[in-house]
């Protein structure tokens, strides 16, 4: 938003006395005094646990207050011949799930984040520009010493620094002294205003009405003229697209259909979450706090769980595709992903399990029911190509990047091993 009208939601929301509704993202819930807060709302299931108490514990400050969470979920009505998947009504089971764990005071557990690289690249950055130079030395002990960070060892601290000291543009470079300074792509990027987020952010487009700028947001979306973007509590129909100068022109619109929200996070889903929502379709239990819609499409999903025999099978017949349902969790399926497509096996994952592509359900069974096991961690880690996903990882070696992911994941290996026996022991009829 441009400043005006985002200092005066602000205003509002500290002042605490007018009624006022913020649509945000969850920019709005972190380490920012917004004042007593009646309900939060969101839209889209919960994906973890730790994100709706955090959510949630932003209303009911009040003294003699409760804390209210409205969830808002988009369920289509599917076609006779729609996907499976969107038969299981799987958001409104999510949100059950959730809001189950909840209750059960369940939150998910510390993991090793996988942006430990890119946030150490921007942390060392930060420290030469805020102390000058350093040698390796100081800068491992500052670091590595005690936090997250200790998960380094000295030789991926070293390969780290040799990797930013590579090539025509340099994050960093070393003075006769053997001290670490900025490089000119180090200066160029601390420089700039975007260094100071360690996440990556998508590129902001300026939004112009009648000559005047209403503010900026990012659009991830397709956006041709004619396209209807909500901003600042408003729809708004674009007249003109300037792709280069990332500028739309807009003209205010009464009616139409509301946009499409944008998805500006992913949140990984957990192991726990992914079988309470098998335990969600098992059980028999309508929550009280569901209204007639949500009774009706969680009602409509367990229907389509039992038609599917899914109780005893974890396999189901999509037509030119399988879907393996795992119950498990955004990383198991991830691996179980690489490990099929080391296989020469066309694989994509959802919340729950993997889609293999072009293969029978006959076939997809033969091939898990073949695995003995799953194969060294450090073998399944030559076929993950993409690495780079953290804003700062370009500026990691790759061999680093692969060396961590293996790292991460060599845990999951016995797990994995438990999952394909259990995959292999439903055979689907």
């Amino acid at each position: 938003m441009s400043k005006g009208l985002r200092e005066e939601l602000e205003l509002r929301l500290k002042d605490g006395h007018l009624p006022t509704t913020a649509v945000a993202t969850t920019t709005l819930e972190l380490g920012i005094d917004i004042g007593s807060v009646v309900a939060v709302s969101q839209l889209g299931a919960p994906r973890s646990l730790a994100s709706l108490r955090q959510r949630l514990g932003r209303s009911g400050r009040r003294e003699g207050s409760s804390a209210i969470f409205r969830n808002y979920l988009r369920e289509p009505y599917p076609a006779a011949d729609a996907d499976p998947l969107d038969k299981l009504h799987f958001p409104v089971i999510q949100a059950v799930a959730a809001l189950n764990l909840l209750r059960s005071k369940f939150v998910e557990p510390p993991e090793t984040d996988p942006a430990l690289l890119s946030v150490s690249v921007h942390q060392i950055l930060s420290l030469i520009v805020q102390l000058g130079a350093l040698s390796a030395g100081k800068l491992y002990l500052t670091l590595c010493r005690q936090g997250p960070f200790t998960t380094l060892t000295k030789t991926d601290f070293v390969d780290l620094l040799r990797g930013m000291g590579n090539g025509d543009a340099a994050l960093i470079e070393q003075a006769p002294d053997c001290s670490l300074m900025l490089g000119a792509e180090g200066e160029r990027l601390t420089a700039s205003r975007d260094f100071y987020a360690n996440f990556a952010t998508d590129e902001e487009w300026r939004l112009v009405h009648t000559g005047r700028t209403l503010g900026t947001l990012p659009i991830v979306n397709a956006l041709v003229v004619g396209s209807i973007i909500g901003f600042a509590g408003r729809r708004w129909r674009a007249t003109d697209v300037d792709d280069r100068a990332k500028v739309v022109e807009v003209v205010a619109h009464s009616a139409g259909r509301v946009p499409k929200f944008d998805r500006l996070g992913q949140e990984p889903v957990h192991d726990r979450l992914a079988a309470e929502m098998l335990a969600v379709f098992l059980s028999h239990e309508l929550p009280d706090y569901l209204d007639d819609n949500a009774k009706e499409f969680l009602a409509a999903g367990r229907a389509a769980f039992a038609q599917l025999v899914l109780q005893k099978s974890h396999f189901i017949d999509a037509g030119s595709a399988t879907h393996v349902l795992t119950w498990r969790g955004t990383s198991a399926n991830a691996l179980l992903a690489v490990l099929l497509t080391s296989m020469g096996f066309a694989c994509e994952t959802f919340d729950v399990g993997i889609t293999l592509t072009g293969c029978s359900i006959d076939d997809a069974f033969d091939v898990i029911a073949s695995i003995d096991g799953c194969p060294p961690i450090e073998d399944l880690g030559r076929f993950v190509e993409n690495l780079v996903v953290e804003k700062y990882d370009a500026y990691v070696p790759e061999d680093l990047l692969r060396r961590l992911w293996i790292r991460r994941h060599e845990p999951l290996r016995e797990p994995m091993s438990q999952l394909i026996c259990e995959l292999a022991g439903m055979r689907p009829d």
